[in-house]
């Protein structure tokens, strides 16, 4: 087997892990409805599954993402692959600036009271950089499997 068919398949089985555990957030979410202690424990284990399989799912994805262009018949000049790598740093980014300060915030309001609107705008908010960061890890594996050209 080639050295580079074995990055991939790093590369796509660390990208089911990353996004399986990514799409069942809001579903979690749902469940816990504005039950203050299910909320809270939903908001914690959601955290726990972002830091203990979701990011390090990610890091192994963007790694061997790396591996397998450096070692296979891909350049990084490649139009899907230099797009991919754009929409991962700004995912990266996304998540970094926006969505963890968010997620920090909802936990102290839902420890607070989730009934009040200021939970529901910074929920909202928190859906919205969710299902945008979703969208664009899609968009990486459209550009993946399609490999688009000019």
């Amino acid at each position: 087997m080639q050295i580079y068919l074995l990055f991939a398949l790093i590369h796509i089985l660390a990208v089911i892990s990353a996004m399986g555990a990514s799409a069942t957030y809001q579903f979690w979410y749902s469940r816990a409805g504005l039950d203050r202690d299910r909320l809270v424990w939903v908001i914690d284990n959601v955290g726990l599954l972002e830091r203990r399989i979701a990011n390090p799912s990610y890091a192994v994805a963007f790694v061997a993402g790396v591996a397998t262009v450096l070692t296979g018949p891909y350049s990084f000049g490649t139009l899907w692959i230099a797009a991919a790598i754009a929409i991962y740093i700004v995912l990266a980014l996304i998540g970094a600036l926006l969505a963890a300060p968010v997620m920090r915030r909802r936990r102290e309001l839902a420890m607070a009271d989730p009934t009040t609107s200021e939970y529901a705008a910074v929920a909202g908010r928190a859906r919205m950089l969710s299902g945008i960061s979703l969208l664009l890890v899609v968009v990486i594996a459209v550009l993946m499997v399609l490999k688009p050209t000019l």
